[in-house]
């Protein structure tokens, strides 16, 4: 029972980690943007589409011998060429996500270092989270379910703390024209595919269906507590929701509740950034052959160059990341998933049986995403 409940521990603990992260902050302000109907329209279509790719890509790793990443597995059921673009998806993701973090990680601890710029305060946040993704934490699983705990409970008692200011008018805020905002982010802000080859790893001695549970359950909570908080921060803030979600508050929850907010929202990011550098480090061992250290520059490097070079606004990376670097991902875990189900064809889903048009509208509708943010962007729509 004891090695059981570690293994469930340290599995939620990876995925949980993971998904828990950025994207949380960006959720109020998106729903503030967009409204609420758009908000909860894009949250039911994003964790329809993140339990699906999570599940399947999740039986792919947890069935699959070797020590692979997702470009090893593409390279695997797909081909070399068609692992060539999914290397420049994955990298697209990974960079995107390891920039939000850094953005955001520098808004958290500008709160406690005022006197110091954004900027610096970004380049401090990427040092520091560059320096501890260095070494290899054999135990990140249960570090991340300890650290999370906090931020849940942070949630709750913003909520708590921000409903006598709650307004009807503050969940009525948004515009059409921000309508697809939200979708983005919400991809983001549930994607934990990084971490399913390393809860794969660290649920050793589990079965197919204990590693589904963690899965499944990982993405409740996280859902849950997105939910809560959204409610929390826009029903206090309403139009007036920064992008970061918490300095926004302070004339509401006063300037504690900022303070704690800001104390654990850095540490979320600061882990997640950990965790998916390390995974980005294995993609390049594990499937390229590069050394640990060559890696480890690789991985860490792009992000605060990509931050210098002007690339500073946290909803517009986290929207154009969920959307195109998730949706194409997507693609990728459904032909993957099709020739995978050739060889375990006990494990095939409804979506990938024989009824292909099922397939094609899933991918169709991932192309639309990616062409509707790329002209959303570029100011097209």
């Amino acid at each position: 029972m004891a090695a059981k409940f570690k293994i469930y521990r340290d599995g939620l603990g990876t995925l949980v980690g993971m998904i828990f992260g950025a994207g949380i902050f960006g959720l109020p302000f998106a729903f503030a943007q967009a409204g609420i109907f758009w908000g909860f329209l894009h949250f039911g279509i994003a964790l329809f589409l993140m339990f699906f790719f999570h599940l399947t890509y999740g039986e792919i790793a947890f069935l699959t011998d070797g020590q692979m990443r997702f470009t090893g597995y593409v390279r695997k059921f797909l081909g070399r060429r068609a692992e060539f673009l999914a290397f420049l998806t994955t990298i697209f993701g990974y960079y995107g996500a390891l920039l939000a973090y850094g953005i955001l990680g520098g808004i958290f601890l500008k709160v406690f270092l005022p006197h110091i710029s954004v900027l610096n305060s970004s380049l401090l946040f990427f040092a520091a989270a560059a320096a501890f993704s260095l070494f290899h934490f054999k135990s990140i699983g249960t570090l991340n379910f300890y650290l999370t705990i906090p931020i849940f409970i942070f949630i709750i008692y913003l909520f708590f703390l921000s409903a006598p200011s709650f307004e009807l008018g503050n969940f009525l805020t948004g515009s059409a024209k921000s309508w697809l905002l939200p979708y983005g982010v919400w991809l983001f802000a549930l994607g934990g595919f990084a971490a399913i080859p390393e809860a794969r790893d660290i649920m050793k001695g589990a079965t197919l269906v204990d590693f589904k549970k963690v899965i499944v359950w990982s993405l409740l909570i996280c859902s849950i507590f997105y939910l809560i908080f959204i409610v929390a921060v826009l029903g206090a803030s309403g139009a007036a929701t920064t992008q970061d979600a918490l300095t926004g508050l302070g004339g509401r929850t006063g300037r504690i509740a900022v303070l704690t907010g800001s104390l654990v929202g850095f540490f979320a990011v600061f882990t997640s950034y950990i965790a998916l550098a390390a995974d980005l480090q294995n993609i390049y061992i594990f499937d390229y052959g590069r050394s640990r250290f060559f890696s480890w520059w690789l991985a860490v490097l792009a992000a605060p160059v990509l931050f210098v070079s002007g690339v500073t606004n946290l909803v517009k990376v986290l929207e154009v990341t969920g959307a195109v670097g998730l949706g194409v991902f997507g693609i990728f875990v459904i032909e993957m998933a099709r020739r995978f189900h050739r060889v375990y064809p006990q494990h095939r889903h409804f979506l990938l049986g024989p009824k292909k048009w099922l397939r094609w509208v899933l991918i169709l509708c991932l192309l639309a995403g990616v062409f509707l943010e790329i002209a959303y962007l570029l100011n097209l729509l």
